[in-house]
């Protein structure tokens, strides 16, 4: 500011202005490493249709970031296994860019995979990260493992629950594959009246199971009321997301007390 347009400033405030602070960027941590990006592999079934249901399953690859306040961006794009599964017959490629400014969240990246019901070869693909601006690449590419539920490499993937069950106070219904999940399955379930009056439980509408990998099964859990006597419900199974459905529904009986 020159001398006379200060002298102007003192003239109309009677005072000069007070110096304002002007904060400095702040300086990387001592020991600080710069910013890295990774992606994770993801492995899920490739599904099988059903009508009603989403032709597609969706692999959601998360990108990480490590290292003090990044800022930058990265692009990503998918690409063809080799062999493997080849877009767009088997997904839907996808790219586009990922950013972060100053802060450290993951950030995720959705490929959809097109279901099938015919058995084949487990089928990969890749997620590459590329083009990097203010940012290391430490993992750049991810597989997206397509694995076949149809029976193509062992037994096909059946959701099933188990046959009539009796509960009291809590109500756990099990729900088995046919064999140990190779990756997560997912199967939503409900709960359907028998007879009139008032249910003795509290009515599911769209509840979600996951099996995790390695697991055989699960509990589709209800929670049951007070009933005043013996009471019936049906539980349903539907929409798994790998395989196909056995033993759909199963009749629950609720006994009063125990």
């Amino acid at each position: 500011m020159g001398s006379a347009v200060l002298a102007a400033v003192v003239l109309l405030l009677g005072s000069a202005p007070a110096p304002v602070a002007v904060a400095a960027a702040a300086a990387p941590a001592q020991g600080c490493s710069s910013a890295s990006v990774s992606v994770a592999d993801r492995t899920l079934y490739e599904g099988t249709p059903a009508p009603g249901d989403s032709a597609y399953t969706t692999f959601t690859f998360t990108v990480s970031v490590t290292g003090c306040a990044p800022t930058g961006t990265v692009s990503y794009k998918t690409e063809d296994g080799s062999p493997g599964a080849t877009g767009p017959a088997d997904y839907v490629p996808v790219h586009g860019q990922l950013s972060w400014n100053g802060e450290a969240s993951p950030r995720t990246v959705s490929v959809d995979v097109l279901k099938d019901a015919v058995p084949e070869p487990n089928e990969p693909f890749l997620l590459r990260l590329y083009d990097p601006v203010g940012l290391n690449l430490a993992d750049d590419l991810a597989a997206g493992g397509v694995l076949d539920d149809d029976g193509a490499d062992g037994p096909p993937v059946v959701v099933s629950t188990d046959g009539g069950k009796i509960c009291w106070k809590v109500c756990a219904v099990g729900v088995h594959l046919g064999t140990p999940a190779k990756a997560p399955v997912t199967v939503h379930y409900r709960t359907l009246p028998v007879g009139a009056g008032e249910p003795a439980y509290v009515p599911v509408k769209d509840a979600l199971l996951t099996i995790p990998a390695g697991a055989s099964g699960g509990d589709a859990v209800v929670k049951l009321l007070t009933p005043q006597g013996e009471a019936k419900f049906v539980l349903e199974l539907f929409s798994p997301s790998a395989g196909t459905l056995g033993n759909a529904r199963t009749e629950v009986t609720i006994k009063p007390g125990g």
